[in-house]
């Protein structure tokens, strides 16, 4: 009799463990729609220009309670009526955010664009620190696509943007998102796909080998890819979507984050018309500026093309 109870607990664990899992594991999209913004306002403070630019603070305020910074930074331009310009809207790492627009010091004649991820907390915190944040953390996220959409439409109601230049850049960390609005937004006219790859999980669970054994680190790439949906978010899943508008993937020959066969079958995943191009160092962050600058000048000199 001792064994009935014990088997109806059982159960009601594995079961509530399955629909935990599935509900971690639904269709995004249903969210991100529901949570895109119809209704906002701008709040926007430009400062003097500097070396011909000006780098402009903008947070965008929904009436749902999305929210979302930014810096533009452009060219000085004085002209009653102004040039209408290409926009580079890049997401990039999460702790820079974004501070990246200030490192471009010349756009080229561009319109840079770079956002500050939808999350307040800490993005340090390590170890068994990081469960209490895990709902919000996993609500930044999701919440992240809808952020983009309504940079877009912020963007779009400017009166100096070229609307059938709108190129979205994920670098790193922001490449899964870019690839997930590039397919999802047709305003978006090209997305470039910066030191990313597919899989979520094989890029966590390379990333903590330096720190854990085999079975361990397994398990928590695993948790960790759960929570963040990171197989709903595998860049391989959405970029087939973006077609035929262009895909462009830059890779670092001698990256250390990102596996190989990943970077390989995201470009695989990919539908025509779509490019690679590869270029020599590591992988891109905030302390590597001659990678950044590298990266800035490929993207910009590529996007003077077709």
């Amino acid at each position: 009799m001792r064994l009935r109870p014990l088997a109806i607990t059982a159960l009601l664990t594995i079961g509530g463990m399955a629909g935990c899992t599935l509900w971690l594991a639904r269709d995004p999209v249903p969210y991100f729609m529901a949570r895109r913004a119809t209704t906002w306002r701008p709040e926007v403070a430009a400062p003097p220009a500097v070396d011909g630019h000006v780098t402009e603070r903008v947070r965008l305020v929904a009436a749902n309670g999305l929210r979302v910074d930014m810096q533009l930074r452009r060219p000085e331009d004085s002209s009653a009526t102004p040039v209408r310009r290409p926009v580079f809207l890049m997401l990039g790492g999460y702790a820079t955010g974004d501070r990246a627009a200030q490192l471009i010091p010349d756009t080229r004649g561009n319109i840079v664009v770079a956002l500050a991820y939808p999350y307040d907390g800490d993005v340090r915190v390590k170890g068994l620190a990081i469960l209490p944040v895990v709902p919000a953390l996993r609500r930044a996220i999701l919440d992240t696509p809808p952020a983009v959409m309504l940079a877009i439409d912020y963007v779009l109601s400017r009166p100096d943007v070229d609307s059938t230049r709108i190129e979205l850049v994920g670098a790193s960390f922001g490449a899964p998102f870019g690839t997930v609005v590039g397919a999802l937004d047709p305003r978006v006219t090209r997305v470039w796909s910066v030191h990313g790859a597919a899989s979520p999980y094989r890029q966590i669970e390379l990333n903590l080998r330096r720190r854990m054994g085999t079975p361990a680190r397994e398990g928590v790439a695993a948790l960790a890819t759960l929570f963040a949906s990171g197989w709903q978010l595998d860049p391989a899943r959405w970029a087939p979507r973006i077609s035929p508008r262009p895909f462009i993937m830059l890779n670092a020959r001698e990256d250390e984050r990102m596996p190989r066969d990943a970077v390989d079958a995201l470009y695989a995943a990919a539908r025509s018309p779509k490019e690679q191009i590869w270029l020599d160092g590591p992988h891109v962050q905030g302390n590597r500026r001659e990678v950044l600058a590298g990266l800035v000048d490929a993207v910009l000199r590529r996007s003077a093309t077709p």
